[in-house]
């Protein structure tokens, strides 16, 4: 019976996991505009200024990601990590892997962070 019950609440736990992994995804598949930037050393607001000219970030259903602006042009692809807490990007152009803690997102509003820079988006309208 404890076996059961043990099984039974494996099952639960993957199904909740599986669907929040799904709104997550859900959420971020859209273009989101770059509109904030903390670093961990303050910079001046011409250079933060610079960042978020233009700066977009664009996730595709199929797990492929680009970036362009005043961030930087990069595309790669994505996956979530720890129960849909965390993002990781892979990039093709030779930026490496990142991991980004979501610390929010909605349908219009997402907040990441990584090693002290948290980055704020909006969703394109």
């Amino acid at each position: 019976m404890k076996l059961r019950i043990a099984l039974l609440f494996i099952i639960a736990a993957s199904i909740i996991i599986s669907c929040q992994n799904s709104d997550r995804k859900k959420q971020l598949v859209k273009t989101w505009n770059v509109v904030g930037l903390q670093t961990p050393t303050p910079l001046p607001d011409s250079v933060i200024n610079r960042v978020l000219a233009g700066s977009e970030m664009t996730f595709t259903d199929d797990g492929h990601y680009t970036a362009t602006g005043g961030i930087g042009a990069d595309k790669g692809t994505y996956t979530f990590e720890k129960d849909g807490q965390n993002l990781s990007t892979v990039s093709e152009a030779g930026r490496g892997t990142l991991v980004y803690v979501i610390n929010e997102i909605s349908d219009d509003k997402m907040i990441l962070s990584n090693s002290g820079t948290t980055v704020t988006c909006t969703a394109k309208k």
